[in-house]
């Protein structure tokens, strides 16, 4: 309306991934959580599931190599990865070794003792409230739970607050300092989404710091370099 030339700057979008991922019901932690609480349950019949449940997912692989090894494949922003299903059930359980608890509870001090109910609760257990009713004790959480869980707190966190990031980039796939490698640099910036925002940055009139305000406010990070100018 204004007469502004521009046009629109696609950013990388990892939606898709992550709904593959994380999606209740059709998502792998869903998944993987599913075989976590039925009885009988192996890392074969996880992947089974996998693969029937995500099969028509854009981003997820298992071709028959793949199947014959219990193995399968997420597209990510940066390239394929492929994952081996074995010992998914047991780490996602993250039960811990009976031997370990009764070690505990044969302690002679109380504390010591009350930290084998801490850490391994007795969930097959029922509570009963005073009318007579069962009471369900909630089930212990996964691995795949507490991460979901962690990273939901972290992102509403993130929205009440105006956070600034500082971009890490790996400059050769060597891990030895004085090499750069152009090309990986270039991916990694690609990936990321940074190219978009640099051109968004350089159409726009994006809010920056004066010099003043720069030097009050990182001063303390250079303070024998102030003082030798």
């Amino acid at each position: 309306r204004e007469g502004i030339q521009w046009s629109y700057i696609e950013f990388p979008d990892n939606q898709e991934i992550l709904d593959l991922i994380d999606k209740k019901k059709t998502g792998i932690f869903s998944v993987l959580d599913d075989q976590c609480r039925a009885p009988g349950t192996t890392d074969k019949s996880f992947a089974d599931n996998a693969y029937k449940i995500c099969s028509n997912h854009p981003n997820f692989q298992a071709d028959f190599r793949q199947k014959g090894g219990n193995l399968f494949g997420v597209k990510h922003y940066a390239g394929p990865v492929e994952y081996d299903t074995k010992g998914f059930i047991a780490k996602n359980k993250d039960e811990v070794p009976r031997e370990a608890t009764e070690l505990l509870l044969s302690s002679t001090k109380d504390f010591v003792q009350s930290l084998a109910g801490i850490i391994c609760p007795k969930e097959d257990s029922d509570d009963f409230t005073a009318g007579g009713s069962v009471r369900r004790k909630p089930k212990r959480a996964t691995v795949c739970g507490q991460f979901s869980c962690q990273l939901r707190e972290l992102r509403d966190k993130i929205d009440t607050t105006s956070p600034h990031y500082v971009r890490c980039l790996k400059p050769n796939s060597q891990l030895v300092p004085d090499i750069f490698n152009p090309s990986m640099i270039v991916d990694q910036l690609t990936c990321a989404g940074v190219l978009e925002a640099v051109r968004v940055s350089r159409v726009g009139y994006p809010q920056r710091y004066s010099h003043a305000h720069f030097v009050t406010r990182y001063r303390m990070l250079a303070l024998q370099e102030l003082r030798k100018a």
